[in-house]
């Protein structure tokens, strides 16, 4: 008979997603093991990356939407952690039509009434709601309508270009999945960032967009969580590369890292808290694992400080997003961009720094020229050019209905983190929001084994109670 000592959790992987979970269980009360093949507490979630020419990492900023506030909420339990680690963020989204001038959307109130209040007419608002609403319900199969480039088409063409909420989604995928908006799901970005009907027709107070600052996470938050999670018992260990899983029918029985096995009771739980590659690989039955998106970027450095983050989204032929934090402007490239061949990054990037400048001036009313110093015989300010795999998979339609129906194959193995909740767009909201669902699950997992310990030993109660019962009326006789 299986032994019911007091259950363990095994998490494994420790970035923001697993690290966040492993303290908070620890603090319920659970024995919690926390797994990683690097240091545990140490963020990989907030972007940085090796750059060209110079090796060296970009701590980029993160303005990511969460409407409810998940992430400020999260944080807020532990007061030692800074208030303004995650702020609300202002964002603009500048669209550019023939004929037209420019839309400037505000979205701090969220992208559906930002862009149902754009509409001129009763008529068109009406229209565009109706339009936003059925985007939810879309099949998986169907793809955010393709951004083309003004520039390049002609005049008949030009006249049936999308529509400002059809833009306005297609440049938000571009921005939110770091990948090109024809790649997407319309359902999934429908579900992530269009409210339902009671939020369309009450006023929301929330800032639909919020910014996570990256050093404050690194270097104050991270080593709190970490203290906290040693403080409650938590036990860490490193250096541990999944490889492979054991199962029964029913159960994972066994984790193996490299010549490492660790065995797991009936009742006790696992959790991967992984990206999707190399979940895929320790768990072939989960599915396929996603291609990697692919996103670029140049990082001016400014001379000034921002007072507050804000970023403008554009569908611009050449600039899809400008983020202004600290003292850093990253300049996302529009995906539909081809660099020639013979171009470098320091051939590009005045190119670049000029098209910021004016998107800035016109959207922000922010001159960057006033923030930023320009070196001699420069054309833009000190810059680093980001060319690499985005930290988020590539949420191709088929991706996205696999992120609806991944379910774990044994009853005591659970999933955790940014590629999982189905109704996020990957980022920090939809980490904690996966952690908040896990931490509720693992409760009623740990709640049925203490039930069916309390029911087993009731039972061997009883069963010892007859059989003293059946050994005194025969000792009687």
């Amino acid at each position: 008979m299986a032994s019911f000592e007091a259950p363990r959790l095994h998490v494994i992987g420790a970035g923001l997603a697993g690290s966040a979970l492993a303290t908070q269980m620890a603090q319920d009360g659970v024995c919690v093991t926390l797994y990683d093949a690097n240091e545990p507490f140490a963020s990989r979630w907030t972007r940085g990356m090796k750059t060209a020419p110079e090796d060296h990492k970009v701590a980029e900023p993160e303005i990511f939407y969460d409407p409810n506030g998940l992430v400020h909420a999260f944080f807020a339990q532990w007061p030692e952690i800074p208030a303004k680690l995650v702020r609300p963020a202002h964002a603009v989204l500048g669209l550019k039509h023939p004929k037209r001038g420019p839309a400037i959307i505000n979205l701090d109130r969220g992208i559906a009434p930002a862009l149902i209040k754009r509409r001129p007419t009763a008529f068109a608002r009406i229209f565009t709601a109706v339009n936003l609403w059925f985007s939810r319900y879309a099949a998986e199969d169907r793809r955010v309508r393709p951004r083309n480039n003004i520039s390049d088409l002609t005049e008949t063409q030009q006249s049936r270009v999308a529509t400002y909420h059809q833009d306005a989604l297609a440049t938000l995928a571009e921005v939110l999945f770091s990948m090109p908006a024809h790649n997407c799901s319309a359902a999934l970005l429908g579900r992530a960032l269009l409210p339902g009907i009671g939020d369309l027709r009450r006023h929301i107070t929330n800032h639909a967009f919020a910014a996570i600052d990256p050093i404050i996470l690194n270097d104050i938050a991270l080593p709190i969580l970490r203290d906290h999670f040693v403080t409650a018992g938590g036990k860490i260990v490193d250096g541990m590369t999944l490889g492979n899983i054991d199962s029964t029918g029913f159960n994972a029985t066994n984790l193996l890292f490299g010549d490492t096995q660790i065995e797991i009771r009936p009742q006790d739980a696992i959790v991967l808290a992984l990206h999707p590659r190399p979940l895929c690989d320790a768990v072939p039955d989960i599915g396929m694992p996603p291609a990697p998106a692919h996103r670029r970027a140049f990082v001016f450095e400014a001379k000034k400080t921002f007072a507050e983050p804000c970023c403008v989204l554009t569908g611009d032929d050449l600039v899809r997003a400008i983020y202004c934090n600290r003292r850093h402007i990253q300049v996302s490239i529009n995906s539909s961009l081809t660099l020639p061949i013979d171009s470098t990054a320091d051939q590009f990037a005045a190119t670049i720094w000029q098209r910021t400048v004016e998107l800035c001036a016109q959207h922000l009313n922010l001159d960057l020229t006033s923030r930023t110093k320009i070196t001699k015989n420069s054309l833009c300010p000190v810059f680093s050019y980001v060319d690499c795999e985005a930290p988020f998979p590539e949420l191709s339609p088929g991706v996205a209905a696999l992120r609806h129906r991944l379910r774990p194959p044994w009853h005591n193995l659970f999933l955790c983190g940014d590629s999982f909740p189905a109704d996020y767009p990957p980022g920090p909201a939809a980490v904690i929001a996966s952690v908040l669902e896990v931490r509720a699950k693992l409760h009623d997992f740990f709640k049925t084994k203490r039930d069916t310990r309390r029911i087993t030993d009731l039972n061997q109660t009883a069963i010892n109670a007859a059989a003293t019962r059946r050994a005194s009326d025969t000792k009687t006789l």
